[in-house]
């Protein structure tokens, strides 16, 4: 008889010390107990720069940690989405998702050392984009369709510049679409790219709102037009290509957040839900807003359909167009 009891006893303390050790091991419960590395693959004063540190101190409330930018330019974005995809998948190392170094870059670069699907898990997105066409004042093109007359007597004599893959691209493919050639100079973001623009170092660029909108709104550049099908809230006054003349041309950017792939699955719904809430509250979307971005949170699920769609889109641009090189 005691010693059935003793049995039962030693059992039920043995169920019990299971359950509070399968417990203790569940991932990211305790998450974070430290800060959080978050990677820019592209230097600072660009539009990726700027989402990053706008969202940087409401998050970093929520998390109850502090968020580290890293700023990690070079090959156009790439350098630092590759250091995010071979990091530990602890929640400790994010990075934002740039349409140019994730979908673009899958479809131009040969020998890619990250896979954007396999190597990721995506949390959210973060917003959507126009991007603006921006020339030097010194052009003396008044509207688009002025500027394309412009470069169309002069094969090749003007400059344009591109901080990341996407801005290469669209501008290739519009360039083409409007049979005009420009000579191409790259630059390790859009702050650079803006920067050279002001000086005239190139007469034109499609950028993003964080580096171009300052500099427009300070009368330093001219916009042309907008890339979105919509007019750009911030620039109600700047025609879109599609009413330029270029029905159906439409290129909207956007920013999201991923963490290497296998973070576990709890971490990187506490991100989601912390990073939704600071994109659908208090001030942050109005700060984003007002800088000419759309704030767009999504569920993990949503952003890696988006993710993947967007690569099927821009491969199929990149062949339809043969355009060959990132350079």
């Amino acid at each position: 008889m005691m010693g059935s009891v003793l049995f039962r006893a030693a059992a039920a303390l043995s169920a019990a010390a299971l359950l509070s050790t399968a417990g203790a091991a569940e991932p990211g419960t305790d998450y974070p107990t430290r800060p959080i590395r978050l990677l820019v693959p592209f230097p600072p004063g660009g539009g990726t720069d700027l989402v990053a540190r706008t969202i940087q101190p409401a998050l970093s409330a929520r998390l109850g940690q502090q968020i580290v930018i890293d700023n990690r330019g070079g090959a156009q974005g790439i350098l630092g989405t590759h250091i995010a995809a071979t990091s530990a998948p602890d929640g400790y190392t994010l990075v934002i998702a740039e349409i140019g170094a994730t979908a673009v870059a899958t479809a131009l670069t040969p020998n890619l050392q990250f896979d954007v699907v396999r190597d990721f898990a995506p949390i959210s997105q973060l917003i959507t984009q126009p991007y603006i066409m921006a020339v030097n004042p010194s052009v003396p093109a008044k509207s688009l369709g002025e500027f394309v007359k412009l470069a169309q007597s002069k094969p090749g004599a003007l400059n344009y510049g591109s901080g990341n893959v996407t801005a290469h691209v669209m501008q290739e493919v519009f360039f083409r679409t409007a049979k005009i050639s420009l000579q191409h100079i790259p630059y390790r973001g859009s702050g650079p790219t803006i920067a050279a623009l002001l000086q005239n170092e190139v007469q034109t660029s499609f950028s993003g709102p964080g580096a171009a909108l300052p500099q427009i709104k300070a009368g330093k550049i001219r916009a042309l037009a907008v890339t979105t099908l919509r007019r750009s809230r911030e620039l109600p006054d700047v025609p879109t290509l599609d009413e330029s003349g270029y029905k159906g041309f439409e290129i909207s950017g956007w920013y999201g957040i991923m963490a290497p792939a296998k973070t576990p699955r709890p971490i990187v719904n506490r991100l989601n839900a912390d990073i939704v809430a600071v994109l659908s509250s208090g001030e942050t979307p109005k700060i984003l807003a007002a800088r000419g971005y759309d704030p767009t949170p999504t569920t993990p699920e949503a952003f890696t359909k988006y993710l993947r769609s967007e690569v099927v889109r821009w491969s199929k641009a990149v062949k339809d167009y043969g355009i060959k090189s990132i350079e």
